[in-house]
């Protein structure tokens, strides 16, 4: 989970050494890749905080030390993939062409899901409706944040070519693509080439907005 490396870190006290400060990072960063493993292999409801202690050898007292709850845990699971996420999105922006940046966001976004552990960290994003209320806005913010280049970039399809994708609510394409791109990890049968089903499930997606050519 190289990308923990990326997308965790918190300033350094100034009455603390760099060594001591990197000791805890490193073991922040163990911290939440342990929590990854075990609500996907267990589900949050039934992962404790003792069992995330347990697998990296610390008490829950110890826990406490770097995360307030388990809710907070959770959250800062949802915030390392949606900072990847984003700034995977921000390298995209420049593409001209918006058919050729949709396409190039949804392969991103499904070939995210290969890098590292996110397959098993997949499961641990519970639905915006059951996440607990302390971080829901929070959680709402970013999702809005990653959703929003996906809204633009129809906005600029339609300016350029308006005869081109089918009249349909924006909304309803966006949920689409998202729901379809985040279920690939599920029946991935853990062989195919993951660039292979992600250009093929885009192909899907793309095509099926467009108009179909006489």
């Amino acid at each position: 989970m190289e990308f923990l490396n990326e997308y965790i870190y918190d300033e350094k006290p100034e009455n603390v050494s760099e060594k001591v400060h990197q000791n805890r990072m490193n073991q922040k960063k163990e911290i939440i890749k342990t929590a990854f493993r075990l609500f996907g292999q267990k589900g949050y409801y039934k992962t404790t905080l003792e069992d995330i202690g347990h697998e990296i050898g610390i008490t829950r007292a110890a826990l406490y030390r770097y995360f307030s709850s388990k809710d907070e845990l959770l959250f800062q699971c949802h915030k390392v993939v949606y900072e990847f996420a984003l700034n995977n999105l921000k390298q995209l922006q420049d593409i001209q062409s918006p058919s050729e940046r949709m396409t190039k966001m949804l392969e991103s976004h499904i070939l995210s899901y290969f890098h590292e552990d996110f397959p098993l960290s997949y499961p641990t994003l519970l639905s915006l409706s059951s996440f607990p209320e302390e971080y829901k806005n929070q959680v709402k913010e970013y999702r809005k944040m990653v959703e929003e280049p996906y809204f633009k970039c129809l906005k600029d399809w339609r300016c350029e070519s308006p005869d081109q994708l089918k009249d349909m609510d924006d909304r309803i394409i966006i949920n689409t693509f998202f729901n379809a791109a985040n279920s690939v990890p599920r029946w991935w049968d853990g062989k195919s080439d993951p660039t292979k089903i992600a250009k093929n499930v885009v192909a899907i997606l793309v095509d099926g907005i467009k108009h179909v050519s006489s």
